[in-house]
């Protein structure tokens, strides 16, 4: 054990996402930690309740390294960005990459990203609760994505197996040789750009109600009071 030093919830987390880096997911106990700070595994309790709430702060800290998407761009680039950002900073750390997918970073770090997100989003002219439903959905395709993509396959005999089986489906017309593998980074890709096709759609369409609500409420406005002023200069 080395020399004891003096413990904060950063440097606990620093040495816990480095040891993640070197020897993977399962060498993250507390008692393995605890061996690399050089104190008692209790020692760590005394600023995370659980492992669970110390591997959510690695979590957060791991995806420091996906930098803010660059205000200037498009509000679908920016998207795209980040969520690419965020893949690649979690698989560049694979001892916490899973956690992760399975539980998505709340702290500093993961409110930036999402506020970003949400930022584009209302400039696409989405209304509040619709732009936090689409962010929720973006966060599970990037969970689920990415807990493929930490164990993801290649074209083995499995994947053969479903090329077969799409190809020989009957009444369609299918080539399996184009499936992409499972967690590679062009299926994520691919269901990037779809998930955004249909987040530009709804978006439209929210743009398109809340014009015709306007128009309709300018019009009602307008042609009110003079409806009532011809109806009372046809009384007289």
């Amino acid at each position: 054990m080395s020399k004891p030093r003096f413990l904060t919830p950063e440097l606990i987390a620093r040495t816990a996402l480095e040891l993640g880096d070197r020897s993977g997911e399962k060498a993250m106990t507390m008692r393995r930690i605890a061996s690399e700070l050089g104190c008692d595994p209790m020692a760590l309790y005394r600023h995370f309740r659980s492992r669970e709430l110390l591997l959510d702060a690695v979590a957060d800290l791991a995806v420091a390294d996906a930098a803010d998407p660059d205000p200037d761009l498009a509000w679908d680039e920016r998207i795209t960005a980040a969520a690419h950002a965020i893949r690649a900073a979690a698989l560049g750390h694979p001892g916490i990459s899973f956690h992760i997918a399975s539980r998505p970073p709340m702290g500093e770090n993961g409110r930036r990203l999402g506020a970003a997100m949400l930022t584009a989003l209302d400039e696409a002219g989405m209304t509040p609760v619709t732009a936090v439903r689409s962010v929720q959905t973006l966060v599970a395709y990037l969970a689920s994505s990415l807990a493929m993509a930490v164990h993801a396959g290649v074209r083995d005999e499995r994947w053969e197996e479903v090329r077969d089986v799409v190809s020989e489906l009957p009444e369609a017309d299918a080539p399996g040789e184009e499936l992409f593998v499972v967690g590679s980074a062009e299926q994520f890709r691919f269901g990037l750009r779809l998930l955004l096709a249909g987040i530009e759609v709804e978006a439209a369409t929210e743009s398109a109600a809340k014009a015709k609500t306007d128009t309709d409420t300018d019009t009602e406005t307008n042609t009110g009071p003079a409806s009532t002023s011809t109806s009372e200069a046809k009384d007289r």
